[in-house]
């Protein structure tokens, strides 16, 4: 029984999802102690009368410290203290106010180590008309120094479970003074000192708890070719505990990063990397920049009538980039003499593509055109040249999702393990493909289950991409949870329960991926009959 208890105990730590503590979280808690009185106490009864119970509310204002006040009481009695009393009743209410020092014990663990320090103050309480006790006038309380030490376990993303060992050392105690020690007591001489250890468990509330599955940091684009003294713009999204985080740019090798992520080439030609991470989740996505040599100044003016521009050409004149790919452009002008010349600096004109240098990408799909102004031709009219571009969407073709047993993360199905291996050896061919992977769940079970077992089918996919030689480690791969709630068949049936039961895979390039959404309404929703 034992051993099946611990069991499922461990299965349901194992399924909290990545939960932290940040500044602003609250812990309301409350839990039974045993006391461990210091030797100059004896207890009448020590198994009754070593319990007692309390509660604690917590602040913490930062990821490891955390502010904390906790409180007990224990009714007992005191054996042979006073003098003709065999027993004397005693409440003892310890309060302390603590410093915690908490660390999580690995990044995935449920279990966070907890050391406090703090001051602590007792009181003591109950007293029997007629007979001596430990609150007289003058007495009745003390102070001292408390330390403790403890582990807290995630239970669910709000709910935890607390084990502390406690130590309070009280350098005066009330049971030493005169107030307390001229009634009569037994000892040979009063106690200069106690100490007191004890033992507190039981569950917290911990409220405003951050959940880091789905933090990431994005970067667009991602690669960039500019010449010394140029430009390059980039974009950068980040998200932490479910909410947009600022964006911190930096870069390494030749050249600097503003704020607003715009890249300026200085220092020479080479290789820069601008990196892109958020300030709180500490995750950084990258870019390469190729910072070139600028081109050389352009021939010496011809002699007019000399000679006559006809026309320009852009090279390549067709294209068929992907959609994660720039594209670079050289420009041919073509004079009436037969010669030609090479136009430095171009000025490129892309609707609805990205202009770097002589470098154009998209962000979109299809029939693009690219136009440059060459200078002036015959009579003073513009000379202009053209070039046309298809973009495409590097496009993971798979069955349509695959496929789970009722909550299960186990992909079963012979078909889709065979067709997610075809998959993972064009990943491994291109490792630059930027993937998202959406869990979904049927109706069966709770919203909040669901929410967590879709997220679970996510990244169970990617570790089968992983297991089979996907550089999972080094891609771009947004894994997100829909839950139940996007449903493609009726939950009313078998059959549209197992279609439901899904992971989809699909590449998005440049585009931006918004959040999962796994939180849907519970009530009236579709049941298993």
């Amino acid at each position: 029984m034992r051993a099946y208890v611990l069991s499922a105990s461990l299965l349901v730590l194992a399924a909290v999802p990545a939960l932290a503590q940040e500044k602003g979280t609250k812990e309301i808690g409350a839990f039974i102690k045993y006391t461990h009185y210091d030797k100059s106490f004896t207890q009448s009864s020590e198994r009754q009368n070593s319990y007692g119970g309390g509660g604690r509310l917590g602040y913490f204002f930062s990821r490891h410290w955390e502010l904390e006040l906790d409180g007990s009481v224990n009714a007992t009695d005191a054996k042979n203290f006073f003098i003709g009393n065999e027993s004397t009743a005693l409440v003892y209410m310890p309060f302390h106010l603590r410093l915690n020092f908490n660390q999580r014990l690995g990044d995935n663990s449920p279990f966070t180590w907890i050391l406090g320090a703090g001051p602590a103050y007792n009181r003591y309480g109950k007293r029997v008309v007629g007979e001596p006790g430990f609150r007289p006038p003058g007495g009745g309380s003390d102070w001292g120094l408390g330390l403790s030490t403890g582990i807290r376990a995630m239970l669910t993303n709000w709910l935890a479970f607390r084990v502390d060992g406690t130590l309070d050392y009280i350098p005066s105690p009330n049971n030493g003074k005169t107030a307390v020690t001229s009634q009569g007591i037994t000892a040979a001489s009063p106690p200069s000192s106690n100490t007191n250890l004890g033992v507190q468990a039981g569950l917290s509330l911990m409220l405003g708890m951050c959940n880091r599955k789905a933090d990431g940091t994005t970067i667009t684009p991602t690669t960039a070719t500019v010449t010394t003294g140029g430009t390059a713009s980039f974009s950068a999204t980040s998200t932490h505990c479910g909410k947009s985080d600022q964006v911190v740019f930096t870069v390494s090798g030749p050249g600097s990063v503003n704020a607003m992520g715009i890249y300026t080439a200085s220092g020479g030609t080479g290789t820069a990397t601008v990196s892109a991470c958020g300030q709180h989740n500490k995750l950084c996505s990258t870019a390469t920049v190729t910072v070139t040599a600028p081109a050389p100044p352009p021939p010496p003016a011809e002699v007019p009538g000399a000679r006559v521009l006809t026309r320009c050409e852009l090279n390549p004149a067709t294209a068929s980039p992907r959609i994660d790919q720039p594209v670079s452009y050289t420009v041919t002008l073509y004079f009436s003499d037969g010669t030609t010349a090479v136009l430095p600096n171009a000025v490129l004109s892309a609707p609805g593509g990205t202009v770097s240098g002589n470098s154009v990408s998209w962000s979109t799909p299809g029939g693009k055109t690219v136009v440059v102004s060459c200078g002036s031709g015959a009579n003073g009219t513009e000379v202009t040249g053209s070039a046309t571009a298809d973009v495409q969407r590097f496009a993971i073709v798979i069955r349509d999702s695959v496929y789970f047993m009722i909550d299960s993360t186990r992909i079963y199905r012979t078909d889709d393990q065979t067709q997610l291996g075809e998959v993972a050896k064009l990943l491994i061919a291109h490792p630059d493909i930027r993937l998202i992977i959406d869990g979904h769940a049927d109706a069966d079970a709770s919203v909040a289950h669901n929410s967590r077992l879709a997220m679970n089918r996510a990244i169970s996919m990617k570790k089968f991409l992983a297991d089979h030689g996907v550089p999972v480690d080094r891609m771009t791969i947004v894994l997100r949870s829909f839950g139940e709630c996007v449903p493609v068949a009726s939950n009313e049936t078998a059959e549209g329960r197992t279609l439901n039961r899904r992971a989809e895979l699909r590449e998005f390039g440049n585009e931006t991926p918004g959040p999962g959404n796994p939180i849907c309404k519970e009530a009236g929703r579709e049941r298993k009959p």
